[in-house]
């Protein structure tokens, strides 16, 4: 899945994609945001990294709900 370009709109994104990545490995999921959320601060995307860092939040909070039955 692949976030708009325009993070105008972050609340339904954020949720699709946090579910997403609550779906996969713990670990490997929020290496994945980090990195993305890194190189979206890199370039001067602060928008772009604060939307990853609320779809690692919602993913950490579907996770705890959910536990790792998620799928």
């Amino acid at each position: 899945m692949t976030p708009p370009r325009d993070f105008a709109d972050h609340g339904p994104c954020v949720e699709e994609l946090a579910r997403e990545f609550a779906k996969q490995d713990a670990a490997s999921s929020e290496a994945l945001i980090e990195t993305l959320a890194t190189q979206a601060i890199r370039q001067w995307r602060l928008d772009d990294a604060t939307f990853w860092q609320r779809v690692k939040f919602q993913a950490r909070m579907i996770r705890a709900r959910h536990g790792s039955g998620l799928r």
